[in-house]
């Protein structure tokens, strides 16, 4: 009977361990699993992230090429200004011109015609006939 039972507590320390070797990779196993959830969640946000990364990168450049556009417009609009500038008289020209008309102008230099010049002599000789008759 000692070989028995001896043999029964060989048999119940292997059983003992296996439960025990058992109850460890459940709980290996259950890790694994909850390390695979993380990681798969984890990869789910990235590739969510990763979405939203690619389509504000696409409104991004978007915007800009549209900011290019305007750009692009505004640069043409300023040549056709530049180049409607080009026909304008510019302040100096009109200056001159100014100087020039006030040089011809009769009424700065106080210019009579012949007839002014008549009448304002007759003018003259009536005023000294009146002052000289007393």
């Amino acid at each position: 009977m000692p070989e028995v039972n001896q043999n029964a507590l060989v048999v119940q320390e292997l059983v003992r361990r296996a439960n025990s070797h058992t109850q460890r990779l459940r709980t290996v196993d259950e890790q694994m699993r909850q390390i695979n959830s993380k990681l798969s969640n984890e990869e789910q946000h990235r590739l969510k992230m990763s979405k939203l990364n690619t389509e504000k990168f696409e409104k991004i450049i978007e915007e800009i090429e549209g900011i290019d556009n305007k750009i692009s417009d505004l640069k043409n609009e300023l040549v056709k200004v530049h180049e409607k500038e080009k026909g304008f008289v510019k302040e100096k020209e009109i200056n001159t011109i100014k100087k020039e008309m006030e040089l011809l102008s009769p009424m700065k230099h106080e210019f009579v015609t012949w007839n002014e010049l008549n009448r304002e002599v007759k003018k003259l000789k009536d005023e000294f006939k009146v002052a000289v008759r007393p």
